[in-house]
């Protein structure tokens, strides 16, 4: 089980690596913290902008002809208004394969859910008044595909496995 404690916070960092062992699951491993909207994304529908965009508006259930480029997708993922929730937590299963059709667009994802996520624990005032919100993503990538991407800009998040017998 994976230690949750950083992802019911809204700090930062926003996107982790978690590495998987063989036979793992990424819905055992990452049980969403009580309260949160968990989507999972698979990567391998998402190696490329469009693809991607698409598994996108599909598990966050984006409104009808929204989110097909990028800025769009920006704005969805900061509203969210139809899946009010105390969290959001993204599983991006395969994610070796995400976006490897397109490697600079990996980029620009992870830029812009870096963005959404600092807009999300950034308290509301005014009008717009609202508590801090967690907003993470989660790269789910078995260990034997870890080493796929030189760099996956995101740091590991440390996964507490049961002591074998």
């Amino acid at each position: 089980m994976a230690s949750l404690d950083p992802l019911r916070s809204a700090r930062a960092p926003w996107v982790y690596l978690v590495v998987l062992d063989r036979g793992e699951r990424p819905e055992t491993v990452l049980a969403g913290p009580p309260g949160f909207v968990v989507r999972t994304i698979d990567g391998r529908r998402g190696r490329n902008k469009r693809g991607l965009l698409n598994e996108l508006a599909r598990a966050l259930e984006f409104p009808a002809g929204s989110g097909r480029n990028w800025d769009a997708v920006e704005e969805m993922l900061a509203d969210l208004e139809w899946l009010p929730a105390k969290g959001y937590l993204l599983v991006v299963t395969h994610a070796d394969l995400l976006l490897v059709e397109h490697p600079d667009d990996y980029e620009t994802f992870i830029d812009i859910v870096k963005s959404v996520a600092k807009e999300w624990a950034t308290p509301g005032r005014g009008a717009s008044a609202r508590a801090a919100v967690a907003f993470h993503v989660c790269l789910v990538v078995e260990r034997e595909r870890a080493d796929t991407r030189a760099d996956w800009h995101a740091p590991r998040l440390s996964v507490k496995r049961k002591a074998s017998r």
